[in-house]
C-alpha cells in the first residue's frame, strides 16, 4: 500500500515536481496520514485523533471525508476496487461504505457510483451515478451513465451518448442533447455538437457560437479555445482578448496565463498583452505572484514583469503555497517526467532557504502543514511505498512522524 506522488503533465502547462497524493483537510483541521498500510487522521498539533483503520483516506470537504476499504492503488496511482463512504471529524462512519466510487461533497451533495469498475488508467466504466446529501440520503437517484459534481448549482450528466444538466433536486434544466460537454464555470459551460465547441449559459441559451475545435472552461473571465491548429483567448461575449495566436497555453491564474509561441513559453495578462515575452523552456501558472520557469534544465521563479526573482538552480520546483515553495536538489526527471531522487526542501519568496532540503519525498504546504516521507521508495510512475510518513510545520518542525 502506498501513496502516489503523481505524474508530470507538460502538455498544457508545466509541472516540475510531484503532485500531492492527497489534499489536506483544511475545513476540519484534520490531516490524513498513512501509518503502516492504513490511514487515519492527525490534527495540526500532530495528535493522532482518528486511528488508522482505512485503506485510503482523503481530505475533509464540507465536514466529511471520503474513505475507502478494500481498494488497492495500481501502478498509475489510482485506487481500484473496494468500497467508498464518508467519515466525520471524530472518525465515525457518517455514510456507510457502500459505493463503488464517490467524489467529495460539493455544494452539499456528493456524487456516488454503484456497479461501476475503474480501469487501470483511472477511468470509471459502467454502473450508475447519483447524489447523496450529508446524511447519506440519496437525493438524486443513481440513473446516469456519467455525471460530474455540482458547479454553479448545476451538474453535468449523461444518459446514453448525450449530455445535459440537472439541478440539485434532480430536475433536468438543460436538455440532454450534447455530444460532449464540461461542467459550468463562471456561469458558462463548454458544449460540443457536430464536432465543434461553444458555450451555453445556466439557462441553456447559447452564449458563444460553437465554432471551436477545443474549448477550455472559463477562468478569471477568459477561456482558451482552438481555431484551426492555434489557440486564442476569448472573453464571455466570445470576443478575442488578444490578436495573438499560440501553439499552446493554460488557463488564467493570478491574472496571467502561460502561453507557448515559437517553441518558448511566456505569459499574457488579462488584457491579452504579452506581459512576459516567450523565453522559457517551460512555465507553470502564477501562484502568489510568482511563476516557476525552466531554463536549460534548471528551475527558478519570475514575477509578473518577467524579472527573474529566483535564478534557475533547482532540479525540481513547485508553485508557492502559503508563502513557501517546494524545491529539489539533486533529482532527475525519469522516463515519465517525474522528479526522482535528490532531496526536497522549501524556500520563501525571496528565494531564501526556509526549510533545508532533507526530505526524500515531500509535498506543498496546505493548512499550515506539509506531508513528507522518509525512506520510502518511488516507482517510475511516482508511487511511494514504505518509509515513514509525517507532517512538518512552516518552521520545519516535525509535528508528526508515523511509527516504523
Amino acid at each position: 500500500m502506498g501513496i502516489t506522488m503523481g505524474k508530470i503533465a507538460l502538455a498544457i502547462f508545466c509541472v516540475f515536481a510531484l503532485t500531492a497524493p492527497l489534499a489536506i483537510g483544511q475545513d476540519s483541521g484534520l490531516f490524513p496520514i498513512q501509518v503502516g498500510d492504513r490511514f487515519g487522521y492527525v490534527d495540526r498539533t500532530g495528535e493522532l485523533v482518528v486511528e488508522p483503520e482505512f485503506d485510503f483516506a482523503f481530505d475533509f470537504k464540507e465536514g466529511l471525508a471520503l474513505v475507502n476499504v478494500g481498494g488497492q492503488r495500481n501502478k498509475y496511482g489510482f485506487v481500484i476496487g473496494g468500497k467508498w463512504g464518508f467519515v466525520d471529524p471524530s472518525g465515525k462512519v457518517a455514510i456507510n461504505l457502500l459505493y463503488d466510487d464517490a467524489k467529495d461533497f460539493s455544494g452539499g451533495l456528493a456524487l456516488v457510483n454503484t456497479g461501476g469498475v475503474r480501469n487501470e488508467l483511472g477511468l470509471l466504466g459502467g454502473g450508475k451515478r447519483g447524489y447523496l446529501d450529508r446524511t447519506g440520503r440519496m437525493i438524486i437517484d443513481p440513473l446516469y451513465a456519467d455525471a460530474k459534481s455540482f458547479c454553479d448549482g448545476l451538474a453535468l450528466v449523461r444518459l446514453g451518448d448525450v449530455y445535459g444538466y440537472i439541478d440539485k433536486l434532480g430536475n433536468q434544466v438543460i436538455d440532454l442533447r450534447y455530444a460532449d460537454a464540461k461542467s459550468f464555470s463562471e456561469g458558462l459551460a463548454a458544449v460540443a455538437q457536430n464536432g465543434s465547441w461553444g458555450y451555453i449559459d445556466t439557462a441553456g441559451a447559447r452564449a458563444i457560437e460553437a465554432k471551436y475545435g477545443f474549448a477550455a472552461s472559463f477562468s478569471e473571465g477568459a477561456a482558451m479555445v482552438k481555431l484551426g491548429d492555434k489557440y486564442i483567448y476569448i472573453d464571455k461575449t466570445g470576443q478575442a482578448i488578444t490578436n495573438l495566436y499560440f501553439e499552446d497555453g493554460s488557463s488564467f491564474h493570478d491574472g496571467m496565463a502561460a502561453v507557448r509561441l515559437g517553441g518558448k513559453w511566456g505569459f499574457i495578462d488579462r488584457r491579452g498583452e504579452l506581459a512576459v515575452p516567450p523565453q522559457f523552456d517551460m512555465a507553470s501558472d502564477y501562484s502568489e505572484g510568482l511563476a516557476c520557469v525552466r531554463v536549460s534544465g534548471k528551475r527558478g521563479y519570475v514575477d509578473k514583469t518577467g524579472r527573474m526573482v529566483i535564478v534557475p538552480r533547482y532540479d525540481g520546483a513547485m508553485d508557492y503555497h502559503q508563502g513557501l515553495a517546494l524545491v529539489n536538489a539533486g533529482g532527475k526527471l525519469n522516463e515519465n517526467g517525474i522528479v526522482a531522487g535528490g532531496k526536497w526542501g522549501y524556500i520563501n519568496k525571496a528565494g531564501k532557504r526556509a526549510i533545508p532540503p532533507a526530505y526524500d519525498h515531500a509535498w506543498d504546504f496546505k493548512g499550515g502543514l506539509a506531508l513528507f516521507n522518509q525512506g520510502g521508495t518511488m516507482d517510475q510512475y511516482g508511487n511511494v511505498s514504505g518509509g515513514r510518513w509525517g507532517y512538518i510545520d512552516k518552521r520545519g518542525r516535525t509535528v508528526y512522524l508515523a511509527k516504523e
